[in-house]
Order: C-alpha cells, then sequence, then structure tokens
C-alpha cells in the first residue's frame, strides 16, 4: 500500500502544501511525462468550497509554470466531496452495481422524512404506548429540562448503525451485549413478585409515617420528610407503583437526627430496590424494543427505497465498497487512478475510511492529509481510534512544520499545552509547530499588542452574579477594546490595520451559550454574527407569515390581528376593541358582507395579491407579499436592520428549499403545505436565522463550527465547563485489543446502558459499579482526548490576539483538565503572575493579565441606528410598453462622421514569419493583452509570464519576441498617459442606452473608458475588421461609430459628464483616430 501521510497542524500551510504536491505531479519532469495525469487524479474534500478552492490553485499554479495544457486538463480530475466523487463512481459502473444510470441520492433532509414514514409503518399504536409508560416509569418525563424521548434514541441508533454498516445480525448482537453487560451491573432480581414487594414498600411507608407522627422530633426537617412520604404513599395507592427515582430518592433522604431511627427500615427496604423483577424487566423491555424496533425500521426503509429506485448517501457508500470488491472494477481503477488525495482525513467516519483503504490499494499513490489533534466530530461518526490505527500502520508520514497563522507567542501556547497534553501518546514532533520565517517574533510591528491576555471579571461580595453578568463583563471588554483601535495584522504579512467588530470571534461550548453571549453583546451596543433557531419566532417572520396565512384562508382573524399590531402598529388593546365592535356590527347585520380590516391598506393590497395566487408557487407568494407590501422597508424600521433584513432572506430560502423537497419527494407544493413544512422545522429548532453578518458584528459560535476558520482576535468562553462523558446512552464497543486495518468495521458492536434515575442517579449502587467499570475509565479517557482535541481547535483560531477570561468561584476547569491530564483541581492560569504556568523550550510565555471590577447589574448600552440605503419606494403595477433590441446601425441610421488625423503609440510590431500578417488572427491577439495589461501596476515578471503563456498558446513564441509585446503594450498606455490627464480606466465596460423617441435599446460592451480629471471621458475601441474591408464597406464601418456613439451617450447619463471623445484603435499597425461626429458632412476613408 503506497500510502503517504501529511499530518498538517492548525495554520501549518495545508493548502498549499496539497497545491504544491498535486502541481509537481502534474509537471513533467526532464523530458519524461508527469507522474500523475489530471484524470488519473481522485482527490476528496470536506466541503464543496474546499474542492472549488484547491483546484482553482492548482490550476493557476501550473499556470505559473506554463503548463497551460495540463490546467485545461485538470478539468477531468474527480475533485469533490466524499458523496460527489461517489456518486460519479456510482454512474461509471451502476451495471455492476445493480443500480440506474440516473441514479437519484436521496437528500439528507428527505432522508429523515422518509425514514420517520418507515419507523411509523412498524411501529404500531401499543407499542408506543408501552414506550411511553416505559419512559414515565424510567424517569425519561421527570423533568421538562432533562426530558428524554425514546424516539431520539431510536434515530440515534439507527444513525450509528448504518454509518458503520451494521446490519440486522449486528444490532441482534449489540442487543444481546447490551442486556448481558447492563444486568452484570445489577443484582440478581428477586425472587418476590413486584406485586409483593410494592406491598412491602407501602408497608414500610406507613410504619414509618406513623412512628414519625409520634417521636418527639419536632424540626421542619421532620415535616419536610413526612410531606415528601405522603406524597410517595399517594403516589403508590394511585398508581400501584412508583418510579424508579423515586425509590433511589428514598435511599438517600434527609432525616433529622431524631428521627433516623424511625426511617432506618424504610430506607434499608429501599436500597434493594433494584432486585425487583419489575426494575429488571423494564429495562430488559425498553433496550430490547428500541433494538427491535430500529431492525425493523431499518428494514422497512430499505424496502421502501427499493420499491422507489432510491438510495442515500449511506447506501452509495456501501455500494461504493461492494463496488471496490468486485475485480473486474478493480482492474478497470487500477489503469486509471493515478493518485489518490485525501483532504481532511480525521473527519471521516469508519465507512468512508474504508473506501479509502480500499482505493490506496488500487492507486498508484496516495496521499492523505489531515490533523488527528483535530478529529472533534465524533458525533458525526469520525473515530479518532481509526485514524491513530492507519497512521500507525506507516512510516510515511510528513509533518508540516510551520505556523503560517499565529503570532510566535501563540505558537509557543499552544505548543506547551498540548505536547504535554497529547504527548503521551503523540511523539512531540507531529504536535510541535515552528512560527513561520517571516512572522517571528523580532519582525512583528511595534504597535502590536501582547498576544496573550487573561481577562479576570471580579464583583462585590461572595455570591456570585447571575448570568449573563460573566458575557456581559466580555462585551464590555470587547467593546472598549475596538474602541481603543488595537491594530492587527493583515492576513499572511507583517503590516497592520485597525480592528473591526468583524475580527473578533467568540467561541463558546453549546448553542445555548451563543446566545447568551451574544445578547451581551447587542446590550453593549454591539452587532453579533451568531446561527440560531427560531426564525419563525422573530417579528418579521411572523408578520411575512400572517399574510400568507390571509391569502390562504381571508376568514383568519389572527392573521389579520398580527397584521394590524405590527405592519400598521395598532396597539392590541385597539385591535381588540376594533374586532369586538365588528363582531357586534355583524351581529346586528348578519347580511353585512364587509369582512374585518378590509379598510386596512396591508389588507386590501394582499386581497389583490390573493386573487392573482391561485397559480402560482408558494415561493412567488411570498415574493410577491414581500414586494407588492414593500416588507423589508417596514421591518428594517424596527431597529437590529441587517438582522432583520438576513431573517427575510433565510425565510425566502427556505421557500426554495420546501419546493425542492416536494420536487425531489414527487409531492405538491403548495402555500398550506409550506406554512405546515414550516411549523415542523420549527419544532425540530431547523428554523436558523440569518447570521446578520458584516465587518460590523462580532462573530459568536461554537468551538465546533470553528474549525476551519480563523480570525485575528479570539475570546475562549466556556473555560469553566464540566468534563462531558457518561456511559449512559449509546456507544461504540470494540471487541478486539488491536484494529485490524484491513477491515477496520470488523469487530464492533452498539452498547446501550440507560440511566433509569433521572436526577438521582447520584449516590445509587448502580452508579457506584458503573465508576468503578473498565468501560468507565476507557470512555473518560476518550472525553478527555476529545475535549483537548476541541480546545486545541479554539486556541488555533486565534492569529494575533487570545483571551482567556475567568471570574472568582468559577475555575477553568476544562484548560485544567487539559493541561494537568485531567485533574481539574489544579489551576492553570494565575492572576497573579505575568506568564503563564506552562513553558515552552524551557521559555517563559508571556501573557497580559488584567482584572477588571464591575458592578452586578451593568448598565445597557444603546445600539446606535444605522441608516440603510433604499431605492425609491415601489410605483406598483403600471403599464409599461415593451421596448425593442436594436442594433448599433439602426439606432442611428442618418449618423454622419469623419476620422481626424491617424496617430501613433508604437511602431508595428516585427513579425518573423510574414505570412502571420493575418489581421484576423493577430488582431485580436494583441487586444486581448493590451487590455489585459496593466504596465504600471504589474510586476515585470507576471507581465512576461503572461506574454509567454499567450503566445505559446498561440504557437507564435517564435514568431514574436516577448519584449516586443511589452513595450508594444506599454506604450499604448503612455501615449494614453501622455495625451489625456488620466483620473482612471475602466476595461470591458458594459452600456445599456434607450433611444428617447423610439421605445428601442442597444446594449454593447466597450473596450476602454478613460475617466479624465477634466470630468471628460474617452472611448477607444478596437477595430474588428481590417481597415481595406471597412473602407469598401461603409456600412461596417459604421457598426463600429454606431456603437462608440450609443456608448457615449449612455456613459454621459451615466458619469453626468459632458464632453466625450471617441476614439478607434488599429492595435497591428500601432495606431489610432479620433472620430468627429457630424450633422451632414460627407464620409471620408480610415487612415486615409
Amino acid at each position: 500500500m503506497d500510502l503517504k501521510i501529511i499530518s498538517a497542524g492548525a495554520g501549518s500551510g495545508k493548502t498549499y502544501s496539497l497545491t504544491e504536491e498535486m502541481a509537481n505531479l502534474l509537471a513533467p519532469k526532464d523530458g519524461q511525462p508527469a507522474a500523475v495525469r489530471a484524470s488519473g487524479i481522485i482527490a476528496t474534500t470536506f466541503t464543496n468550497k474546499a474542492a472549488a478552492e484547491l483546484k482553482e490553485r492548482v490550476r493557476i499554479k501550473l499556470l505559473e509554470k506554463g503548463l497551460t495544457q495540463e490546467a485545461d486538463e485538470l478539468g477531468n480530475a474527480m475533485i469533490g466531496t466524499v458523496h460527489s466523487i461517489g456518486v460519479q463512481l456510482l454512474k461509471r459502473f451502476s451495471f455492476e452495481a445493480g443500480v440506474s444510470p440516473e441514479v437519484d441520492i436521496v437528500a439528507d433532509s428527505d432522508q429523515q422524512t422518509i425514514f420517520n414514514r418507515a419507523v411509523a409503518t412498524v411501529i404500531p399504536l401499543d407499542l408506543v404506548l408501552e414506550m411511553e409508560q416505559l419512559s414515565e416509569q424510567l424517569g425519561f418525563h421527570k423533568s421538562i429540562y432533562s426530558k428524554k424521548d425514546w424516539r431520539a434514541d431510536l434515530k440515534q441508533l439507527t444513525d450509528i448503525a448504518r454509518s458503520n454498516n451494521f446490519g440486522a445480525d449486528i444490532l441482534l448482537e449489540s442487543k444481546a451485549y447490551s442486556l448481558k453487560t447492563y444486568f452484570e451491573l445489577l443484582p440478581k432480581k428477586s425472587k418476590k413478585s413486584g406485586v409483593a414487594l410494592n406491598s412491602e414498600l407501602m408497608g414500610h411507608l406507613e410504619q414509618t409515617l406513623l412512628a414519625l407522627e409520634g417521636n418527639e422530633d419536632g424540626t421542619k426537617g421532620k415535616e419536610t420528610l413526612m410531606g415528601s412520604l405522603r406524597s410517595m404513599k399517594t403516589t403508590l395507592k394511585n398508581r400501584g407503583f412508583v418510579n424508579w427515582y423515586d425509590w433511589a430518592r428514598v435511599t438517600k433522604l434527609k432525616v433529622p437526627k431524631k428521627s433516623r431511627d424511625d426511617a432506618f427500615d424504610l430506607m434499608e427496604f429501599a436500597k434493594c430496590h433494584d432486585q425487583h423483577p419489575d426494575f429488571h424487566e423494564q429495562i430488559e423491555r425498553y433496550i430490547g424494543h428500541i433494538f427491535d424496533t430500529a431492525i425493523a425500521a431499518l428494514k422497512e426503509y430499505e424496502t421502501y427505497k427499493k420499491a422507489r429506485g432510491l438510495i442515500d448517501y449511506i447506501d452509495m457508500e456501501v455500494l461504493i465498497l461492494k463496488l471496490l470488491e468486485n475485480e473486474m472494477v478493480q482492474e478497470v481503477l487500477k489503469d486509471e487512478i493515478d493518485l489518490l488525495l485525501v483532504d481532511e482525513f480525521q473527519d471521516t467516519n469508519p465507512i468512508q475510511l474504508k473506501i479509502f483503504l480500499k482505493l490506496t490499494k488500487i492507486a498508484n499513490q496516495s496521499i492523505w492529509v489531515g490533523d488527528p489533534k483535530q478529529s472533534i466530530y465524533g458525533f458525526r461518526g469520525a473515530a479518532p481510534d481509526l485514524m491513530k490505527a492507519v497512521m500507525d500502520s506507516t512510516d510515511n508520514i510528513d509533518n508540516l512544520p510551520n505556523s503560517w497563522r499565529s503570532r510566535q507567542d501563540l505558537v509557543h501556547l499552544c505548543n506547551g499545552l498540548f505536547v504535554k497534553a497529547f504527548g503521551p501518546e503523540t511523539n512531540s514532533n507531529k504536535i510541535a509547530l515552528k512560527t513561520a520565517p517571516p512572522f517571528v517574533k523580532e519582525k512583528e510591528s511595534e504597535d502590536l499588542k501582547m498576544a496573550t491576555h487573561h481577562w479576570h471579571f471580579q464583583f462585590e461580595g461572595n455570591r456570585a452574579p447571575a448570568k449573563p453578568w460573566f458575557e456581559q463583563c466580555i462585551a464590555r471588554n470587547i467593546a472598549e477594546m475596538l474602541s481603543e483601535n488595537w491594530k492587527v495584522r493583515i492576513k499572511g504579512s507583517n503590516e497592520i490595520r485597525t480592528m473591526q467588530p468583524g475580527d473578533v470571534a467568540v467561541l463558546c461550548r453549546s448553542n445555548a451559550a451563543c446566545q447568551t453571549m451574544a445578547g451581551a453583546l447587542h446590550k453593549e451596543g454591539l452587532k453579533a454574527s451568531i446561527s440560531r433557531n427560531g426564525l419563525l419566532q422573530t417579528a418579521e417572520a411572523s408578520l411575512v407569515l400572517a399574510c400568507l396565512r390571509y391569502i390562504l384562508n381571508k376568514h383568519d382573524a389572527l392573521a389579520v390581528a398580527e397584521i394590524l399590531l405590527l405592519a400598521q402598529k395598532h396597539n392590541i388593546e385597539h385591535i381588540i376593541s376594533n374586532r369586538l365592535d365588528y363582531l357586534e356590527k355583524i351581529k346586528a347585520n348578519p347580511d353585512d358582507k364587509e369582512r374585518w380590516g378590509s379598510d386596512d391598506v396591508y389588507i386590501e393590497q394582499l386581497r389583490t395579491l390573493r386573487h392573482k395566487s391561485k397559480e402560482l408557487s408558494a415561493t412567488e407568494i411570498l415574493n410577491g407579499v414581500l414586494e407588492k407590501l414593500d416588507v423589508r422597508r417596514t421591518v428594517a424600521a424596527w431597529s437590529n436592520e441587517q438582522q432583520r433584513l438576513d431573517n427575510i432572506d433565510a425565510l425566502r430560502k427556505l421557500a426554495l428549499d420546501y419546493e425542492e423537497t416536494c420536487n425531489r419527494l414527487n409531492s405538491a407544493a403548495t402555500l398550506g403545505g409550506f406554512l405546515l413544512w414550516l411549523d415542523e422545522l420549527a419544532s425540530e429548532g431547523l428554523d436558523e436565522q440569518g447570521k446578520g453578518a458584516g465587518a460590523n458584528a462580532v462573530n459568536v459560535l461554537t468551538y465546533h463550527k470553528s474549525k476551519g476558520l480563523e480570525w485575528p482576535f479570539v475570546v475562549c468562553h466556556g473555560l469553566p465547563n464540566e468534563l462531558r462523558e457518561s456511559l449512559w446512552g449509546i456507544r461504540i464497543v470494540r471487541q478486539t485489543p488491536t484494529i485490524d486495518i484491513e477491515n477496520p468495521l470488523a469487530n464492533r458492536l452498539l452498547c446501550y446502558w440507560i440511566n433509569p434515575y433521572s436526577d438521582q442517579i447520584k449516590g445509587t449502587k448502580l452508579m457506584e459499579v458503573v465508576e468503578a467499570h473498565e468501560a468507565k475509565a476507557l470512555s473518560q479517557k476518550e472525553a478527555l482526548a476529545e475535549e483537548a482535541r476541541l480546545l486545541y481547535v479554539g486556541l488555533t483560531r486565534a492569529r494575533d490576539y487570545l483571551v482567556f477570561p475567568t471570574m472568582p468561584k468559577k475555575p477553568t476547569k476544562w484548560l485544567n483538565r487539559v493541561f494537568h491530564d485531567g485533574d481539574e483541581k489544579i489551576p492553570s492560569l494565575d492572576i497573579h503572575n505575568e506568564s503563564l504556568l506552562w513553558l515552552w523550550e524551557e521559555k517563559e510565555i508571556p501573557v497580559k493579565t488584567q482584572i477588571f471590577n464591575y458592578e452586578k447589574n451593568m448598565p445597557t448600552t444603546e445600539v446606535p441606528i444605522e441608516p440603510i440605503d433604499y431605492l425609491r419606494p415601489h410605483l406598483g403595477e403600471q403599464e409599461y410598453q415593451a421596448m425593442a433590441m436594436d442594433t448599433a446601425q439602426t439606432v442611428f441610421p442618418f449618423l454622419e462622421f469623419k476620422f481626424g488625423k491617424a496617430q501613433r503609440f508604437s511602431k508595428g510590431l516585427i513579425w518573423t514569419n510574414k505570412e502571420l500578417h493575418d489581421f484576423q488572427v493577430l488582431q485580436p491577439i494583441l487586444s486581448t493583452y493590451i487590455l489585459g495589461d496593466n504596465p504600471s501596476h504589474s510586476a515585470a515578471e507576471t507581465r512576461s509570464k503572461i506574454a509567454t503563456n499567450l503566445l505559446e498558446q498561440h504557437h507564435l513564441e517564435k514568431d514574436l519576441a516577448v519584449k516586443s509585446l511589452l513595450s508594444f503594450s506599454a506604450a499604448f498606455y503612455q501615449k494614453i498617459e501622455n495625451d489625456f490627464e488620466v483620473e482612471k480606466i475602466e476595461k470591458y465596460r458594459p452600456f445599456r442606452w434607450e433611444h428617447p423617441d423610439r421605445k428601442t435599446y442597444f446594449e454593447g460592451l466597450l473596450d476602454l473608458v478613460v475617466h479624465t480629471k477634466q470630468h471628460g471621458l474617452v472611448l477607444m475601441q478596437q477595430l474588428t475588421q481590417d481597415i481595406t474591408k471597412l473602407n469598401q464597406h461603409k456600412s461596417k464601418l459604421k457598426e463600429e461609430v454606431a456603437l462608440l456613439k450609443a456608448g457615449a451617450e449612455a456613459l454621459k447619463i451615466a458619469c453626468n459628464v459632458s464632453e466625450v471623445r471617441l476614439y478607434v484603435v488599429h492595435s497591428l499597425e500601432g495606431l489610432w483616430t479620433e472620430i468627429e461626429l457630424k450633422k451632414a458632412v460627407q464620409q471620408s476613408s480610415l487612415f486615409s
């Protein structure tokens, strides 16, 4: 297996290295063919954007090397995401795969819709009721904040099973394994029946209550205890059972000292509840039903797709795996694949990894690029252990040594922290980076402040302020920092500029924390760019949806009320009063057909739109509402205008998504269906708002979403977070200690354990056993490694500044665990120290520690209202006479003109081969170079490369010297500078001119427009035909002049100028001449 792995740390120039690798392999060497054909490349990237960027960079690199043919052939390479390349391979070998050549892949959003239908088919009502009852007894519904839906577990289990290619046999084995290992955690069940044990519990409750009532304890604690026991007794009496978290709560009762003996027997009896036969049976039934339903749902899902000829992306990956095991396909691909390139390999799921391993065996050579330290998508199926096994299987690993992103102190900070965190299992050379030579500390601008900052926020008193005080402190500091005009580097250089809000990113652990942070920034007068749901809850979306509901149903009084409230700003009391008056009016006169709100302008316009909407799609109706009612102008007046306008665009995008979904599922797209579809999105939390992004908005996002991005200024929020680790839920377990690299999907099962106690799990015997279980240690180790990788991603996003914000009584547990091998009690930051507690190469890493004292109730800063540039208000529907497109000559049928004296800007070019002096061949080549050239701003080397490539492309490199072409073009622009006082030059300027007297217009393209300092214009047009032909055919000549005349008339209006001079250019002869337009004058010959 010829596999080369490039380990690319954050900011180490991965894309540049990939570009160099591919360009070098595509370039011929020493007269020998290239090692790799463009058509023989398969390159996978994580996103379509990354694929497009890679292809474009390689193309430019090849062009710089003069390899124009190889650059053109790059279009034949298969460069894209795993899914896009998989589709191409599947269509190529559709017969072998047993699918249609026009195979249609089910979109991810449609996949969930279809799967939900399959689940609904296989789950009868009695099973639903049973699962709901089991969920209640097992404590999944104890709190609305921690409510657990068994359907979510079912979905997670099926998703994991499909992404790991687990069939029914593996799921059945996983079910048996889950039950076996779970019951090993519990004692054997009692021989007594559940009814008998519940009866014993009732007896203990009655005896305990009786004893408590008669003892001498008069404390409030006893009264609280008795109230709790009475409630439990009532529940047991009415339902015949109590939930298991109630049993667990009894074992941990807080009993006053004088009452302990009275409650002892009850508490001891409750400790034996884990032997209750109902406890064992309910756990077995719940776990069993989840696995059995998953198997049935997957089977029904496959049947549904097969009957309709559909496959989804996981099916595609499975089919590709089978294809690559086909000997005939292997033979074909061996002759075709020269290079397999895998980008971001650490983020691939197990099936994709197996595909890449098989392709690696087939390809002549393979290059995998990635960084195991940035494998943070375990929840999506990425398996770091599999990645490590692949890297351990080869010695051919290159490490990119330099950081081209961050300042030296930030590079050292990450080296010192993460060499220690990852060190035991990874060589330090694979972790640490050096600062790229151009960005070492000695070359930094003196205007840059210290790179690392520790903001410590203190408060008065001993009690910590409630949320969002901490976030408001961060927002306050960001606002002050922006007001101080901190300097940042321009990306890729040491030049500096003033920081803008868009240069700042605040990274949070959860979406909820992002919401809180965004709110704090807004209170501080700063805008926040954030991805968040709740689009349908915004005022602007409510207004638009009310309009759509009214169009759908003219009797919808609530929609009318919302329109009056939001669009017309009527107060609620007035709306209610007006509605009641209308109802009284209808009651008194039932024959009155006037509808409520019909006198409102908005309602009147919507009623007009409804009559035209019968044949319109949901998107067309939505756009009609936005345009006819000018909704954008209305909502922008409500403050935070950019966010609201972005939300309107987000709603429009959802309308398009809805119609595309309907087309894929072959269902009708209706306005009513669109509204129901939106409600479903909102219920699932998928109605994402617009970001309201821009250079004037602070970026707020999760650590996971920050991967692949970078900012000059990064604030690390969430450092006090607890370790996210639990054995409860679904996980993959490996049955063998080592990974078979030949078959990475083998020897793996699913394990599903449930927590039957809800929030009462702590202190139970089950929890004590789990804490001592070997799986716990492994789970904790994996969780610590995962959060270390996540912190690595976060810290390496910073280019110039990195901030650790802290507050008293909130230790940075996350940072502590990463630095101290999982021990969160040892601090990693010291507010009294001007250097970090970790070193790099035995040198201290400086940090600017600042202590801020902020009041607990921080004042709100008003957000400044910025004006929005609008087009003029809509004129509404009007009759317009259709305009016809005209030709240049017919626009000016009586055009008269004459030519001035020809002026030479350069001597004619000297061609080695005189027979090449063909106008139709050479004039376009010269014109293209001259118009593309920029002698005063382009480097001589760049100009020379472009000229060389152009001549070689047309096989003229032996007939004209490159220096002659460079001098010729430079002379052209020098002549322009000498003859006209140039302010700026436009090239290939499009224009449209409407005839003032006739309903016609003309569109054209001007080669060169020179703006002079005297507020005039000079228009130049390259000739399209030879001089002799133009002089012989005056109509052709007239077309050339009419084009300039039309352009002059159009630009007079567009640029508000009165003086325009017209020229035609004969590049081949090095001449131009001015055109003089006359009302009536005899035409002359061109260049005569």
